[in-house]
């Protein structure tokens, strides 16, 4: 399990599709059922906005992402750093893969997704999410 890494993706609800399938295709184990947890930007709200996964993934999959790690100052502060990644080389990995997608398309990706290193509940906070409230039968 060393050769794996902790990553916890959020992904707005128009690029849901996108990210998925190419988390489908460059995941070793094929990525298929990310994406289900659905959240929301509204308290109590069934408008879903954004959705989630959360777990490891390998090393390589990890090198292509942007990564954000949060860390603390000296006055407990937040501080972000995100890691860039590897948007250029996506859109040849996905024509490979069959999937049909250009750098535009990828650059838009990687500045509305949030991909972070911190456990799945830490980041819905920082992010101001909450889960999809169902009403119960």
């Amino acid at each position: 399990m060393t050769d794996l890494v902790h990553r916890n993706f959020v992904v707005p609800k128009l690029w849901r599709n996108l990210a998925s399938d190419l988390c489908a295709a460059f995941s070793p184990s094929g990525g298929v059922g990310m994406f289900k947890p659905e959240y929301t930007t509204t308290q109590g709200s069934q408008t879903v906005t954004h959705y989630v996964s959360s777990g490891p993934i390998s090393h390589d999959m990890a090198a292509l992402l942007p990564c954000k790690t949060v860390t603390q100052d000296k006055d407990g502060k937040a501080v972000i750093t995100t890691a860039p990644g590897m948007p250029d080389a996506v859109p040849t990995l996905a024509t490979k893969a069959g999937i049909s997608t250009t750098k535009t398309k990828i650059t838009a990706l990687y500045a509305s997704i949030d991909v972070s290193d911190q456990p799945p509940f830490e980041a819905m906070a920082r992010l101001g999410l909450q889960m999809v409230q169902v009403p119960l039968p």
